[in-house]
């Protein structure tokens, strides 16, 4: 007798084929769109790590010049990227699941832009600093979910670059007050002296040393002209800016007369400071020089 054909174990198969879809589908759904976003959330996290780093340099190289600490070695530790997963312990943590590290350039170099100040009185034209080379020290991204930026430390101040564009996150180190009928400046030409460069996506250590720094030097002046001259015109424009947030914080201390900073030449950016009126007042101009020594080094993630 012949016995009635069943159809379980093709229901069976069927169901488990449906299943398996489905976990595709879902895998791959989390691949297209979940793992950009961690990848995206990750890199915004390690930008603004980057960012914290260099208002910190800014402000750790501040204080060696303010205190005249020649010779002392400041040491500062970032990661260039934000690297990838080296084990996957758990049961569902999968290579393909998490978003791949990113990586970036840390260099230091002796160019970038040179400081010029002129002084004027009467009819006579001094120039109390000529073309000083400022150095730079430039982090550059290579992100896989977010925007790349550029963030470089010049002479005190702190740019972000980005998309053909440049803005300043800290001023430079310049200010500008009233000092009863006359007007002071003072400067600090911050100078950084090296030639290094290291890429990938592991931590780093650029180290810092200050060579010298000079003493106040106070000159009384007709008028005076900060003149950089920029190896780019969107780091003259990122100073153009930043002569314009001089110009603002010297109109907070009741110093409304100067005029707007200037673009000259395409990579030239200056700033004039005169005082309100002809006659015996002054512009009062005070200069701190420091010089600086920078070098980059690989540094261990792991002690073996």
């Amino acid at each position: 007798m012949l016995l009635p054909l069943r159809d379980d174990a093709l229901s069976e198969v069927v169901g488990f084929v449906l299943i398996l879809g489905v976990i595709v589908v879902a895998l791959s759904l989390y691949q297209v769109y979940g793992v950009p976003a961690a990848g995206r959330e990750n890199e915004i996290a390690h930008m603004n790590q980057v960012k914290d780093r260099f208002v910190d340099y800014k402000i750790s190289l501040d204080s060696l010049w303010v205190n005249n600490r020649s010779g002392v070695l400041l040491s500062t530790a970032f990661d260039l990227g934000t690297g990838a997963a080296a084990t996957g312990g758990g049961a569902f943590a999968l290579p393909i699941l998490s978003p791949a590290g990113s990586g970036g350039t840390v260099s230091v170099t002796e160019g970038g832009a040179n400081l010029t100040v002129t002084a004027q009185n009467g009819e006579e034209i001094s120039t109390p600093i000529q073309d000083l080379p400022l150095g730079n020290l430039t982090y550059r991204s290579s992100n896989n979910y977010w925007v790349d930026q550029t963030w470089t430390y010049q002479m005190g101040a702190v740019f972000l670059s980005q998309d053909g564009g440049a803005t300043v996150r800290v001023g430079p180190s310049i200010a500008v007050a009233r000092a009863g009928e006359n007007t002071t400046l003072t400067i600090a030409p911050i100078r950084l002296e090296g030639s290094d460069m290291i890429a990938g996506s592991g931590p780093v250590r650029v180290e810092t040393r200050m060579r010298w720094g000079n003493s106040s030097s106070v000159e009384a002046y007709d008028r005076v002209n900060l003149t950089i001259e920029a190896d780019n015109p969107m780091t003259a424009r990122a100073w153009e800016r930043a002569f314009g947030e001089v110009r603002q914080r010297a109109m907070d201390e009741n110093v409304t007369w100067l005029p707007k900073p200037e673009l000259l030449d395409g990579n030239k950016a200056r700033l004039t400071i005169r005082p309100e009126a002809a006659g015996d007042r002054k512009v009062i101009l005070t200069v701190y020089q420091a010089n600086y020594t920078v070098t980059i080094h690989n540094a261990a993630s792991l002690v073996e």
